[in-house]
């Protein structure tokens, strides 16, 4: 026997010794009926004196006058008398002409379920009525949960040697947990004219105030669950919900009945991912120049007319920009909207760890670890988003540069008529590509290190064989092997990391790029492990999806979006 099969046993074993259900025998010896009688272990079931007294009177066992079978169990149970031991009950039927139905009570240890075993009757014996049935779950103690259907169709029709579950109990559902419940909008999203075919930037509601004092959240009580029961009729207590608690940001407090939250100054509200809550300060400047110099604001800025060229702009909250801006750096903890455009000219940057919203954008680069929303066109730039890249509303433009997007890309035209290069990687995360070249870059780091070990050790080495070290030099040597075990070791460990990174380079099943009006030569879109697309070397004037097949993830295109992509678009919506 293998040791996963003695431990199976040994389980089983331990199983039945611990929860065994009582039971009783019944033998004749020398023409007398012998009762034995055997006390259950752990959480298993005693003996009832109606199982006993069905089955002697099923077998025509008639106790002698001074026998009692209820004493002798009962006695039996409570330790006054051995189990096991013989009790001669009274004589032995000769003839056994009928046997009516018998029926047993099964009761989890838990007394979440009944269950009726039913011996079938003999010698034109009669069954078992509804009521009878009934009756046995009484007496052993079942009143709650009876499938009346069930027990109605075993007094009809009989279920025969099985176990049939007859009543259930319900387990006492946990309540609903308490949650924070804001009391002001987060962002949304730019509304998009479908007729128009442009974007209102008007109603996007970055900076929603809050005034000193208003209450801007609220804490909502949990519940308390519902109780529920055993089939004997026990109740289950249900275990409320739990509390939720503030997580409290900057410029906000509780209120002192503690079930509210209260802003206590005027600002933007904002509830982070996290679930913190906090009150941003928002500024208002008109230029960022000399004037100002570098900006880095903990809250939400907003700027009336331009960032210079070689300025930075960073803020902990949302920046919106009313004009154009260029070779600049910004950087917002949450959300970048731009009412006019970026050029970039191949040096600007901007990070959002929110969305990106844009009317153009010319040879920038953009990093969102949300998504970037662009009306008019992208030229020769570089998008990299978590989420979608959208590129729709007014011309809708994607001609050149390289784009990155985690979910998908949307956009009217794809490529340009000059047949500019335009490369796409979609629904891949794009912390991925940066893991990846970060792993590299250390990898190459690393063997340059280990290079220069080897040659300063090979020196020693050489040295070593035409004389005796100097105790300095043998000291040197010593840790030189010491590195190179250990720069071994690391990029050992780093090449691993690499292919496992490697191996997560694949785009997820919903990843597609969805072309409405035009796609152009020399277009290639990238979803991860050798699935490339290229675009014919004519120019299609039609609707085009191209995504992955779900049956084997071979690239494919359609003219509509199909049906299990379409909930993606939604999210992002």
């Amino acid at each position: 026997m293998s040791a996963h099969e003695n431990e199976m046993t040994r389980k089983l074993l331990e199983e039945l010794d611990t929860s065994q259900n009582g039971s009783f025998e019944l033998v004749e010896e020398n023409g007398k009926a012998v009762l034995k009688i055997h006390n259950p272990t752990g959480k298993g079931r005693p003996v009832h004196p109606t199982d006993l007294l069905n089955r002697m009177r099923s077998m025509q066992i008639v106790p002698d006058k001074n026998v009692q079978v209820d004493r002798l169990l009962r006695s039996t149970q409570e330790g006054k008398l051995p189990e096991g031991q013989a009790h001669v009950i009274g004589d032995w039927p000769k003839i056994i002409m009928r046997k009516g139905a018998v029926a047993e009570v099964q009761i989890s240890p838990e007394q979440m379920s009944a269950h009726l075993f039913i011996e079938p009757p003999e010698g034109g014996g009669k069954n078992l009525s509804v009521e009878e049935l009934r009756q046995l779950l009484r007496d052993h103690g079942v009143i709650k949960g009876i499938n009346e259907e069930t027990l109605a169709e075993l007094g009809r029709r009989p279920t025969y040697k099985k176990l049939v579950l007859v009543a259930h109990g319900k387990a006492p559902e946990r309540g609903e947990n308490g949650y924070i419940k804001p009391l002001f909008q987060t962002l949304t999203k730019p509304r998009i004219d479908t007729k128009a075919q442009k974007v209102d930037y008007k109603d996007v509601e970055l900076i929603k105030s809050a005034h000193a004092g208003e209450v801007i959240a609220e804490k909502v009580d949990p519940t308390l669950g519902q109780p529920g029961f055993a089939v004997s009729g026990k109740i289950l207590p249900a275990e409320p919900g739990a509390i939720a608690e503030f997580q409290l940001g900057a410029n906000v407090e509780i209120s002192a009945d503690g079930k509210k939250l209260i802003s206590k100054i005027e600002g933007r509200p904002v509830m982070e991912s996290s679930g913190k809550i906090r009150v941003d300060e928002v500024v208002y400047l008109k230029n960022i120049d000399y004037s100002t110099g570098n900006v880095d604001f903990p809250g939400s800025v907003i700027v009336e007319e331009s960032v210079a060229d070689g300025f930075k702009l960073h803020a902990s909250g949302s920046i919106i920009l009313q004009s154009s801006v260029g070779v600049c750096e910004i950087s917002a903890g949450k959300d970048v909207i731009l009412s006019a455009g970026f050029m970039g000219r191949g040096e600007g940057k901007i990070t959002s760890d929110g969305d990106v919203y844009a009317r153009f954008v010319e040879q920038g680069t953009i990093h969102a670890k949300g998504s970037i929303f662009i009306s008019e066109a992208t030229l020769h730039s570089h998008l990299t988003a978590g989420g979608a890249i959208v590129v729709k509303g007014g011309r809708g433009d994607i001609n050149g540069g390289e784009l990155s997007a985690g979910k998908y890309v949307h956009c009217n035209k794809l490529g340009g008529a000059g047949e500019t290069r335009t490369v796409l990687t979609v629904g891949i995360d794009p912390s991925v590509r940066v893991v990846i070249d970060e792993i590299k870059a250390s990898l190459k780091e690393k063997e340059q290190t280990l290079e220069k070990i080897r040659v300063s050790l090979s020196r020693l080495n050489e040295a070593m064989k035409k004389r005796r070290l100097e105790a300095k030099e043998a000291e040197t040597r010593e840790k030189l092997v010491m590195a190179l075990r250990k720069y071994k070791s690391l990029i050992e460990s780093e090449e691993r990391q690499l292919e496992a990174a490697h191996n997560s380079y694949a785009a997820h099943d919903r990843a597609y790029v969805l072309v409405e009006n035009q796609l152009y030569p020399n277009v290639e879109i990238n979803f991860g492990k050798g699935n490339l697309f290229r675009s014919p070397m004519r120019p299609s004037a039609s609707r085009q999806v191209i995504h992955l097949s779900p049956e084997d993830r071979t690239v494919m295109t359609s003219p509509n979006l199909p049906k299990y992509l379409q909930t993606l678009e939604e999210e992002s919506r």
